[in-house]
This record gives structure tokens, C-alpha cells and sequence, in this order.
């Protein structure tokens, strides 16, 4: 698994790509966990280039945006999210608590 994050004036960009499961995703929930103490609290998750989610990938997520609703500041959002990658949301119920985009485009304008 392998990770950019480029800045922009609304929102931050993530571009992931590989695998997320319980060895990667500590790396990423500490990567934003640093934009946040930075107070980085628009995010943008590029998950073109994702293959696997395991539940552990999906809770650091949840966690991050579940923070952001009970502060009621920021939000994290997906873009080009496979359908492989998207049923694993959509079975664990949470593909309601987060906005998916289709590309990285329309999600950054989204902010």
C-alpha cells in the first residue's frame, strides 16, 4: 500500500493505492490523523487504485468521520471508489455515512 496527500484551498487530497487491511491501514489513520491535529478537515479519499478494504480499513474511516460529525466541523469523502471496494461499506451499513464520488474532480469541487 502506498499513499500521497496533496493540499488544496478547500481540502486535502489522499490518493491510495494497493491494499487497505489491519497492517496498512494504521499508517493512514495516522497520516490523517496528523492533517487533523493541523486542522486539515476536509478530506478526500481517492480509492481509485484501492483493490481490498478489510474492516479494520473501513474503521479508521468511520472513526475519522464520526469525529468530524460529533465536532460538527469537516467531512471525508471518496472518489473513484471500485464496486469491490464499495460493497464492503455497503455491507458493514456504512456506505450512508459518507458521500462517494466518482472521480476525483467532482469531489474536491464538492468542498
Amino acid at each position: 500500500m502506498e499513499f500521497s496527500i496533496t493540499e488544496y484551498k478547500h481540502c486535502d487530497l489522499m490518493e491510495i493505492s494497493g491494499r487497505i487491511d489491519s497492517y496498512t491501514a494504521p499508517q493512514i489513520n495516522q497520516a490523517l490523523q496528523a492533517l487533523i491535529t493541523d486542522e486539515h478537515t476536509n478530506l478526500v479519499i481517492n480509492m481509485e487504485d484501492v483493490t481490498y478494504i478489510s474492516s479494520s480499513g473501513i474503521l479508521v474511516f468511520v472513526k475519522i468521520q464520526s469525529r468530524f460529525q460529533r465536532q460538527n466541523r469537516g467531512k471525508l469523502v471518496f472518489s473513484g471508489t471500485s464496486e469491490l471496494v464499495y460493497s464492503g461499506f455497503e455491507l458493514a451499513g456504512f456506505d450512508k455515512l459518507f458521500e462517494f464520488y466518482n472521480d476525483v474532480v467532482s469531489a474536491v469541487g464538492g468542498f
